[in-house]
């Protein structure tokens, strides 16, 4: 993946981008506090397979910015000042986690120059919260720092590595872990940061968000996720006029780093079809 740097707001945002951008091309919003190197294995997938992903780390994560405050107006501003700054003129919108979220806004508000919505494992807040139980400590977690950031302290020490990580993510490959667990491996200010970045998702309703979805829609979910429960993807599927749930048995949150062909496959299918009827 090559890197762009591209301004948004006060902010410069950290771009990654895989591919030709006259292919097809996959907005691909990760989840606060990820890296864009994870997307490496999706986006080698997506190259193979005649597609073009561009991605960047969402504020609250590592790079883009020192600031706390963070709404998710501000998140779906950044999305749009890529796909500006980069030329794009058509986009296959997707997410994953908290990036699923803010996906549903930034294909509306790319209006006619969306051409698809996927949400992979997405943390789609109905009854606000993730609806699992990893995910729903974690939200809750973000929330009390959010609201008091003098509980940073406290939970960076509760949530900070001790080595056991992979066994409690289902991942075996360490440098994944590394990767997967950065936003509980740095200070309280990064902490905190991420705290911000992850309640800015929560602040919509899900059920207005997915009437308001107008273009074909795929909703994948897994019912191992400890993180986000699949029953969030399936009644937002509902939601969403014509649009497709898949739900897999097993794979857990996170199948789309330590197999990202099942996805790749699945979404590369997906995007064709929506070219196809756009």
């Amino acid at each position: 993946m090559r890197s762009e740097r591209v301004r948004s707001g006060g902010t410069t945002l950290d771009v990654a981008v895989a591919g030709q951008e006259n292919l097809p091309t996959v907005l691909f919003i990760n989840a606060v506090g990820m890296e864009n190197r994870l997307m490496q294995g999706l986006a080698e997938q997506f190259r193979s397979a005649g597609m073009n992903l561009v991605t960047w780390e969402l504020r609250g994560s590592p790079g883009p910015s020192e600031v706390r405050e963070v709404s998710l107006k501000d998140h779906t501003a950044d999305a749009l000042a890529v796909v500006d700054a980069l030329g794009l003129a058509h986009v296959h919108v997707a997410g994953w986690c908290t990036g699923a979220s803010i996906a549903l806004f930034v294909a509306r508000e790319l209006g006619d120059r969306a051409l698809s919505f996927t949400s992979v494992d997405g943390a789609l807040l109905f009854d606000g919260a993730p609806g699992a139980r990893v995910g729903n400590a974690v939200f809750d977690m973000c929330a009390q720092i959010a609201t008091d950031a003098g509980r940073a302290a406290h939970f960076h020490d509760v949530v900070r590595p001790r080595g056991n990580e992979g066994a409690a993510l289902g991942v075996e490959d360490e440098e994944l872990v590394r990767m997967l667990t950065l936003p509980y491996r740095q200070g309280l200010e990064e902490l905190t940061r991420f705290a911000f970045g992850i309640s800015a998702t929560c602040d919509y309703d899900p059920v207005e968000a997915c009437n308001r979805l107008s273009v074909p829609a795929l909703f994948l979910a897994r019912r191992d996720d400890a993180m986000v429960g699949h029953r969030n993807s399936q009644r937002a599927a509902g939601l969403v006029e014509g649009a497709e749930l898949q739900v897999a048995e097993s794979g857990g949150h996170y199948a789309l780093f330590t197999d990202p062909a099942e996805t790749a496959a699945t979404m590369a299918a997906f995007v064709r079809t929506a070219e196809l009827t756009a």
